[in-house]
C-alpha cells in the first residue's frame, strides 16, 4: 500500500509541478448520483485529465461524492469520472465547449472565492485571467523578422489594452485590438518589427487601470531569443494515414485466423482482421503517388494481438501479421527514393498483455522486478475488468506504463532511437500524449532530433495543445479543433459563417505560428466517424470539406479512403478495408481530391501564405478568404446555403484578373475581371471555388 501511494503521488506531483511557486485556494467539488457508484474520480486540466489520478470520497450510500482540492487562481476545466469510464459534467457549474462539441465544467478560482461573473465596465479586472508569459511562444514569438505579442484577459472583462515599448530610449504606444474571443478569454494581439526592446501593457476597465508587469518593471526582448524550429517541409506536405491491416493484402500467408482467440484470456478480435500488410502498401505505392500524397502516417506496426496494434506487445519487432522488419525497412527506403516520407505511430502510454514486463508481473506478482513499471493498486494482478492496475481507459488489456520510473523512460527512448536511426524515420505521431508526463516528452524530443533534425513530432491532442508546442515537446498536433470547426460549418451546418470565421481566428492565437502552419489537418481518422458519414452522405458537403482542408493553414491529412468518399460510422465501422475498384462517383471524387492536391502543391500562398477573411454573410450563407504572400494569392469562396448566391468581394491587392483553379461545380466562366476593384462570382447551392490571379495579373510588382 505504501508503494502504491508513492507511485500515484509521484505521478500527481509531476502533473502539478507547475504550481510549486503559486498560492493555491481550496475548491470544493461535489456530485450527487442517482445510483450508488463503486468509485468516482475527478479529472481535469489540473491533473492532465488523468481518469484515475484523483479519487473522490463517498458518503455512506456511495451516492454523494466530494473532494476539496487546492487550486491556483484561474480557470480550471474538469469532469467527474464515474466507475472509471462514465465522464460527467458538473450540473452545478458553468460549462464550456472544448472545441469538439463536448462540454467541460469550468471553475474560476480567485483569492476571495470562485465563479465571480465578468462584466465590462464595472472596474473589476480578473487578475488571474491576465496572461502574458514571455517564455511562451504563443505570447512572444519572433519569426520572419517580426515579433508577435499576445495578451490574454478574461472575456468581457477589459475595455482597452495598450502596448508600450521602448527602443533606443524612446517609448512608443500601440493600441491593441481584441483579435478574437473564446468561451473564457479575449486575446489582444500586436505585430511589430523584431528588435531589442523593453515593453509592457496597460489595461483599462471603468476607472481601473492595470500595468503589466506591475510598477516600473518591463518585459524584455532580445534578438535571437525564443526560437522554435519546426521542420520546414511539413507545411508543404500532404499526409496520408493508413491502418496497415485495412489497406491492401499482398501476402495472404501472414493473415491471422480471425476465429482463434487472440490471447490467453480467450477473447476474439471482435473487429476482425482483413490481412493488410506492409507489402500491400508497397504494392499500392503507385496509387498513392498518382493521388499526389507525399508523407505516409502508419498506425502502429509493432507486434500486437489486435488489428489496430495500439496495445504493443513488443516494440522491437514488426507485427508478424503485417510482415517482418525487412518489410518496414524496404518501405522506408522505397518512400525515400520517391521523395516521400514515413511517419510511425508511437504508443508509449500503455502496452499489451504480452509485453515482457507485464508478463513477468503476472507470473511473479509482488516479487516481480518490473512491478514499478506499472501502477499497481493491489495484488494479486490479473487481467480482468476493473483491473487492480492502471490501464488506458480502464481497459485491462492495455496496462498503463509508469513514466515516473526512469528505467521505463530509458527503455522506451532506446526503442525510439533504434527505429528513428534504422529507418531514417521522418517523424513520429504520438498516441494519447496528454496521458504521459511532460518529462518524458522533454526527453523524447532531443533523442529524435539528434538522430534526424528534420523529423517531425506530432501529438494526438484533441483540444488546445498550446502548452505542448513550446519547442521542448512537439512540433504539431492532430488538429481536432480545426476539424470540429469544419464539422460544425460544413457537415452539421451548426456554425454560421461568422462563427466559423471566429474559430479560424482562434486557431491563429492558439498556437505559435511555426506550429500553426505544420498542423495535421484531417477530416477523419481511425478514432472518428468518416467525414462522409458526418455529412449525411451528401457529396457536395464532402467536397466543401475537402476544399477547406486543402486551402487551410496547416498540412492536409487524408485518412485512407476519404479521397473516394468511403463511408463509416464510429469504431470499428470507420476502419473498413480500402477499396481500389471505384464507382463513377468515387472516381470523380478521387480526381477532385487529386486536383486540390495539385493546386496546393503549385501554390506558395496555399502552403505558406497569410489568411485574410474576404467575405462573411450569415444571412446568405457565404464565406470567403484569401491566402496570400507578397507574390502569390488564392481566393476561396463558399456558398453553404441551399440557394444559388452571387458573391462579390474586393479584388485582393488590386489584382484585376482572376482565373478559375478548382471548383465543386462546373463553372460558367473561367476568368473573372475586377470591376471597380471587386470580383463577382455566381455560386450554386452548397458549392465552392478557388480563384487565382491570371497569368497576366501583376502581384507585388510581378506578372504571374
Amino acid at each position: 500500500m505504501r508503494r502504491r501511494r508513492s507511485i500515484a503521488g509521484l505521478l500527481f506531483a509531476l502533473a502539478l509541478s507547475g504550481w510549486a511557486d503559486e498560492p493555491t485556494y481550496p475548491v470544493a467539488f461535489r456530485i450527487a448520483l442517482d445510483a450508488p457508484a463503486e468509485v468516482v474520480y475527478l479529472a481535469g486540466s489540473f491533473n492532465q485529465w488523468q481518469p484515475r489520478m484523483t479519487p473522490m470520497t463517498p458518503d455512506a450510500d456511495k451516492r454523494v461524492w466530494t473532494l476539496t482540492l487546492n487550486l491556483p487562481a484561474g480557470a480550471h476545466q474538469y469532469k467527474f469520472v464515474v466507475n472509471g469510464t462514465d465522464w460527467r459534467t458538473d450540473p452545478t457549474a458553468p460549462a464550456i465547449d472544448d472545441g469538439n462539441g463536448n462540454l467541460n465544467s469550468v471553475v474560476w478560482v480567485e483569492p476571495d472565492g470562485y465563479n465571480r461573473p465578468a462584466r465590462l465596465g464595472d472596474g473589476h479586472i480578473t487578475r488571474s485571467a491576465i496572461r502574458h508569459e514571455p517564455s511562451d511562444l504563443r505570447d512572444r514569438n519572433p519569426i520572419g523578422g517580426q515579433l508577435y505579442l499576445r495578451l490574454r484577459v478574461r472575456k468581457g472583462d477589459v475595455a482597452q489594452a495598450t502596448l508600450l515599448y521602448r527602443q533606443n530610449g524612446r517609448t512608443r504606444r500601440l493600441a491593441m485590438a481584441p483579435f478574437v474571443s473564446d468561451a473564457l478569454y479575449t486575446y489582444f494581439r500586436a505585430q511589430l518589427p523584431e528588435a531589442d526592446m523593453e515593453y509592457w501593457f496597460e489595461l483599462r476597465d471603468g476607472r481601473t487601470r492595470l500595468r503589466l508587469p506591475a510598477g516600473n518593471a518591463a518585459f524584455r526582448h532580445r534578438r535571437g531569443e525564443n526560437r522554435f524550429e519546426v521542420p520546414d517541409w511539413v507545411q508543404d506536405a500532404v499526409f496520408y494515414q493508413i491502418m496497415p491491416d485495412r489497406f491492401y493484402n499482398a501476402d495472404p500467408t501472414n493473415d491471422p485466423d480471425p476465429s482463434q482467440p487472440i490471447d490467453f484470456t480467450g477473447r476474439i478480435e471482435g473487429d476482425g482482421f482483413y490481412g493488410g500488410d506492409l507489402q500491400g502498401i508497397l504494392k499500392q505505392l503507385d496509387y498513392l503517388r498518382t493521388l499526389g500524397v507525399d508523407a505516409l502516417y502508419l498506425t502502429p506496426v509493432f507486434a500486437s494481438v489486435t488489428h489496430h496494434n495500439y496495445d504493443t506487445d513488443d516494440y522491437e519487432r514488426v507485427d508478424p501479421d503485417l510482415g517482418v522488419d525487412a518489410d518496414l525497412r524496404q518501405l522506408a527506403q522505397t518512400l525515400h527514393q520517391h521523395n516521400m516520407r514515413l511517419i510511425l505511430d508511437g504508443v508509449f502510454n500503455h502496452v499489451g498483455v504480452y509485453f515482457f514486463a507485464f508478463q513477468d508481473l503476472l507470473r511473479h506478482q509482488e516479487q516481480s522486478p518490473f512491478r514499478d513499471w506499472f501502477v499497481v493498486e493491489r495484488f494479486p494482478v490479473a487481467v480482468q475488468w476493473n483491473p487492480s492496475y492502471w490501464a488506458w481507459w480502464n481497459i485491462p488489456y492495455m496496462p498503463k506504463l509508469n513514466h515516473a520510473n526512469p528505467v521505463v523512460r530509458r527503455y522506451l527512448l532506446s526503442v525510439v532511437a533504434r527505429w528513428t536511426r534504422e529507418l531514417r524515420l521522418d517523424g513520429w505521431r504520438l498516441d494519447v500524449p496528454n496521458e504521459v508526463p511532460d518529462v518524458f516528452w522533454r526527453e523524447f524530443r532531443p533523442v529524435v532530433r539528434r538522430i534526424n533534425p528534420d523529423a517531425v513530432i506530432i501529438g494526438e491532442i484533441w483540444d488546445d495543445a498550446g502548452r505542448w508546442l513550446q519547442g521542448d515537446m512537439f512540433d504539431s498536433v492532430m488538429n481536432y479543433v480545426w476539424r470540429g470547426a469544419v464539422l460544425g460549418f460544413v457537415a452539421h451546418r451548426s456554425l454560421t459563417p461568422s462563427q466559423f470565421d471566429q474559430r479560424m481566428a482562434q486557431l491563429q492565437v492558439m498556437y505559435p505560428r511555426q506550429s500553426l502552419y505544420a498542423m495535421y489537418n484531417m477530416l477523419s481518422s481511425h478514432d472518428t466517424p468518416r467525414f462522409r458519414r458526418e455529412c449525411g452522405g451528401d457529396l457536395r458537403r464532402v467536397r466543401l470539406g475537402l476544399l477547406l482542408q486543402f486551402t487551410a493553414i496547416g498540412a492536409p491529412a487524408i485518412y485512407y479512403g476519404d479521397e473516394i468518399g468511403m463511408d463509416g460510422g464510429g469504431t470499428p465501422d470507420n476502419r473498413r478495408p480500402m477499396r481500389f475498384e471505384r464507382t463513377p462517383d468515387e472516381q470523380a471524387l478521387f480526381e477532385y481530391t487529386r486536383a486540390l492536391i495539385a493546386l496546393r502543391k503549385g501554390s506558395v500562398a496555399l502552403r505558406r501564405g497569410e489568411w485574410t477573411t474576404a467575405l462573411v454573410d450569415d444571412a446568405r450563407g457565404l464565406y470567403g478568404f484569401v491566402r496570400h504572400t507578397l507574390d502569390d494569392a488564392a481566393l476561396v469562396l463558399l456558398n453553404l446555403s441551399d440557394q444559388p448566391q452571387r458573391a462579390t468581394v474586393p479584388a485582393w491587392n488590386g489584382v484585376p484578373q482572376w482565373a478559375h483553379a478548382v471548383s465543386i461545380h462546373t463553372p460558367t466562366q473561367t476568368t473573372y475581371a475586377a470591376v471597380k476593384g471587386r470580383i463577382t462570382v455566381d455560386l450554386p447551392p452548397l458549392s465552392g471555388t478557388v480563384l487565382v490571379p491570371s497569368s497576366k495579373s501583376p502581384i507585388g510588382g510581378k506578372t504571374q
